[in-house]
């Protein structure tokens, strides 16, 4: 039941009062997930990015492992059925991962590995276009989401912001094929908290997306016209001393006949970013436990998302 998550009109995010900042604040505190309502971008980039994802997965094989993800030291580009691994377990989807464009950097630096350019399907500009003008148009969503909850905890605006500039995004495009009641296991994505910052996930009309409560009961998350899902990943809760929350979550394949689709954004501070963890005499008072097991001292950014991606990629290594 979906009702258990409240929904947020991003004008209003964009222009907050005090009534909507409250709430947002208890909601990044208790809950961690919303839904955001923005059918301009629902309606438009978006409606693009899903043709192009059912286009791009329907694409012969060969096609698909000629972007895989292998070729590129920035994990960029493509991963078959059950690749990668959430504890240890493979997740039974493909994926095509993009970021913003960028030049690869020759620092030395392992983790400025991260930074570089796209791997893009031959002979089709359309799709590419397609991708860059979502992804500027999340980028706008996402520093817009990070000025409104720096300040529903009445910190100054840029507090966190002001490390996005320029910001490390990565857009997900993801297939869940279906499966049968007699396959075994359902796990499209296993239960975790996003290793990131913030989440700005778009999924089709299937549904398949479910959210822990804290008293260990799950909820779906289903799909809701005009709106994103939004949620809070593991970074940004050290960033707020605990106070935001990470939750877990995960993805049930469909069953039947019809493949889920669904595009997650994430949105990150720049690679070298050192995430300072908020005195808590600057939050307000906790109205739940901590339950999770995060730093407490300051984490490097680039450096933790490398760690992450290699835990879930254990089979890849790049050739470049």
């Amino acid at each position: 039941m979906s009702e258990g998550l409240p929904t947020f009109n991003y004008r209003d995010i964009a222009s907050p009062d005090r009534s909507l900042l409250e709430t947002l604040k208890t909601t990044c505190h208790l809950t961690g997930f919303f839904y955001l309502y923005h059918p301009g971008l629902v309606s438009g980039p978006l409606n693009n990015m899903f043709r192009h994802a059912r286009e791009f997965f329907a694409l012969p094989e060969t096609e698909k492992n000629a972007i895989h993800l292998h070729q590129s030291p920035h994990y960029r580009g493509y991963s078959v059925l059950g690749e990668e691994q959430t504890q240890g377990a493979p997740d039974h989807k493909e994926t095509l991962d993009m970021g913003l464009e960028a030049p690869a950097l020759s620092s030395g630096t392992d983790y400025h590995g991260l930074q570089g350019p796209n791997q893009w399907p031959a002979d089709w500009p359309e799709f590419q276009q397609a991708s860059e003008t979502y992804l500027r148009e999340l980028h706008t969503v996402g520093v817009t989401l990070m000025r409104t909850l720096a300040l529903s905890l009445n910190l100054e605006e840029d507090t966190f912001s002001r490390h996005f500039n320029p910001p490390y995004c990565m857009l997900r495009l993801i297939a869940y094929p279906p499966v049968t009641g007699e396959s075994g296991s359902r796990q499209g994505i296993g239960e975790h908290t996003d290793f990131g910052c913030l989440t700005l996930l778009a999924q089709d009309g299937i549904g398949g997306l479910e959210v822990r409560r804290a008293d260990g009961t799950w909820i779906t998350a289903s799909p809701k016209p005009g709106c994103l899902v939004v949620n809070l990943g593991d970074m940004l809760e050290v960033w707020t001393s605990h106070y935001f929350i990470a939750t877990p979550h995960r993805v049930q394949s469909p069953l039947g006949s019809s493949t889920r689709y669904s595009i997650p954004f994430f949105f990150e501070p720049s690679l070298d970013t050192i995430v300072e963890p908020l005195s808590t005499d600057r939050l307000p008072p906790f109205e739940r436990e901590t339950f999770h097991d995060l730093p407490s001292e300051p984490v490097l950014y680039g450096k933790h998302m490398l760690e992450a991606f290699r835990r879930s990629y254990p089979g890849i290594e790049s050739e470049s």
